[in-house]
């Protein structure tokens, strides 16, 4: 688009903004910021050049936008200045900034009250006006029924099951591969489900075969499933750690968490600049925020049960926790969802112990007793 040009879009829902941009060197995203406005409020991503953008939404059930996201070129570079907390202004609830699997950079901004909004493109510019709705008024009470609760969603829980990695993406390697050891636990793992919990249960993948990290959660929003478990195997270049731990969703500032995200993510851990290192390849929690504390609950029950039940059988299992990490697999998913490290493949004793169909059936079990302890405590709380 010509500097100077301005080009005024009231967005549909569904649909998509291309804005014409100058050929040249990537463009870097320098800041986002969301300042209030009359009537609503406005998003501003400051760029260091044209570029073109791709804006599209998310219907609530209403009809309006729940989620507003702009999806920038591959190639393009986040300053820093794009990495710092957005502070929100109604009916933005959230404003997010992140890098997917290859390399693109997305911005999610979401709606917490109904709202329309247009796009407003003027070269290095891109901002959003968003006008608040007025909240349609309360239909009136109707006569009193006799209570009736409200089924599950599903009579049977639907639950998606991702084995980490796969075809040409093997994985950590360690005393086994990492894509072989995650698949034998999800299918051991599916097997228990359908058994135990008469579970919907559905594999990512059910073989040795490359998935892109985005699909494995698509896969899992067109089932309707309830819940995501995606299995991984961990490594270390410290031979001595072992243990097991449980991730959630979110944005996380130690660095052996951000080593390990950027590993599962596919991804090189950047070299560390002056002023700290520059995590590019950090997803904000693009989890919507009613599911994390389901989240974490299902990371806590997990984790509980894995580490009780292989413990049971194996000596020195450690409980490394439940912890929050930026991991990619897990965006986008609209359900509970959770990253289970089973055990170091890089480990003398655990990673001989995950080449061996035992202690992968003992894990399989562990992750069962977790999703079945969720659910249980799921189902009370539904009925009190």
């Amino acid at each position: 688009m010509r500097k100077g040009w301005w080009w005024w879009w009231t967005a549909p829902l569904g649909a998509s903004l291309a804005l014409a941009a100058a050929h040249g060197d990537a463009a870097e995203l320098r800041r986002l910021e969301v300042t209030p406005a009359p009537g609503g409020a406005t998003a501003v991503l400051l760029l260091s050049a044209p570029v073109r953008a791709t804006v599209r939404d998310v219907a609530a059930a209403d009809g309006t936008p729940a989620r507003v996201y702009v999806d920038l070129p591959r190639g393009t570079r986040l300053g820093r200045g794009a990495l710092r907390a957005v502070r929100a202004s109604a009916p933005v609830g959230r404003a997010r900034v992140g890098v997917g699997e290859r390399g693109q950079v997305r911005v999610v901004l979401d709606l917490e009250s109904p709202a329309t909004y247009r796009v407003q493109g003027d070269g290095r510019r891109l901002a959003f006006a968003f006008a608040a709705l007025a909240e349609r008024p309360a239909p009136a009470a109707p006569a009193p029924t006799p209570t009736v609760r409200a089924p599950p969603l599903h009579p049977r829980p639907r639950i998606v099951l991702d084995p980490g990695h796969g075809g040409h993406d093997p994985g950590a390697r360690g005393y086994a591969v990492e894509k072989d050891v995650t698949l034998a636990i999800a299918k051991r793992l599916a097997v228990l489900l359908r058994e135990s919990l008469d579970a919907d249960v559905v594999l990512t993948r059910s073989a040795d075969t490359t998935l892109p990290l985005a699909a494995r959660t698509e896969r899992a929003n067109a089932e309707g499933a309830d819940l995501f478990v995606s299995i991984h195997a961990n490594a270390s270049p410290r031979r001595q750690r072992h243990g097991v731990e449980t991730y959630y969703l979110d944005n996380a500032h130690d660095r052996g968490t951000i080593r390990l995200a950027a590993m599962e993510n596919g991804l090189s851990l950047p070299t560390p600049a002056r002023g700290g290192a520059e995590l590019r390849y950090i997803v904000s929690d693009l989890v919507q925020a009613a599911k994390m504390e389901e989240s974490i609950a299902l990371a806590t029950a997990v984790q509980r049960g894995l580490v009780d039940h292989v413990g049971a059988r194996y000596r020195g299992v450690a409980d490394l926790g439940v912890k929050r990490g930026p991991f990619y697999v897990l965006v986008g998913a609209y359900m509970p969802c959770v990253l289970v490290e089973t055990s170091f493949l890089t480990n003398p004793t655990e990673g001989r112990r995950l080449a061996a169909p035992a202690y992968r059936d003992a894990v399989a079990e562990g992750i069962e007793t977790g999703v079945a302890r969720f659910l249980a405590d799921a189902r009370r709380a539904r009925t009190l």
